[in-house]
């Protein structure tokens, strides 16, 4: 009886691993990778605005504009970066003016530690912060700044999406 039982598992545990590997699989994609659905976030991508030429701005789903600037420009690695985010009245209508913002920027081909600097309000909706990207070991790394009010992930709606690159003079 206890080795028909055994040979019954002997069989089964591959197809066992199996799923246990696949539904791994299928949780850490879901989780880790970037499909391009939104949730409901506006995402300006860089080929629709370049931060790296200018300030972008992108309509928040509940109405009203924000607008994001990085000096200087284009955008570099390891050197200290300005961060200018600009609502207007109707972003500030419908988000409040909370005395600080959050800027979560993340790399998307690749994670690049935890970068989430704060944007403190100067005033009429314009907010301001600093932060240092790190270098990345490609020659370009595509990154997402995520505006998130008071830190909370589930309140973002904006993301903005911009190029870093390196010179072949760059040392990492």
């Amino acid at each position: 009886m206890a080795g028909s039982l055994a040979r019954g598992f002997n069989r089964a545990a591959p197809w066992l691993v199996a799923v246990l590997l696949l539904a791994t699989a299928w949780v850490l994609a879901e989780r880790y990778l970037d499909t391009g659905g939104s949730g409901g976030i506006t995402i300006v991508q860089p080929e629709d605005c370049d931060l790296n030429a200018g300030p972008c701005s992108a309509d928040h789903p509940a109405g009203g504009t924000l607008t994001l600037a990085i000096t200087p420009r284009p955008v570099p690695m390891l050197q200290p970066l300005e961060l200018t985010l600009e609502l207007d009245p109707a972003a500030r209508g419908n988000l409040g003016e909370p005395e600080a913002l959050e800027l979560d920027l993340a790399g998307v081909e690749m994670y690049m530690g935890f970068q989430r600097p704060r944007l403190e309000h100067t005033g009429d909706g314009r907010y301001v912060g600093e932060t240092t990207l790190p270098i990345c070991t490609t020659e370009a790394m595509t990154w997402a700044a995520t505006v998130m009010p008071a830190g909370d992930a589930d309140a973002a709606r904006v993301q903005f999406r911009f190029v870093t690159r390196r010179s072949h003079s760059d040392n990492p």
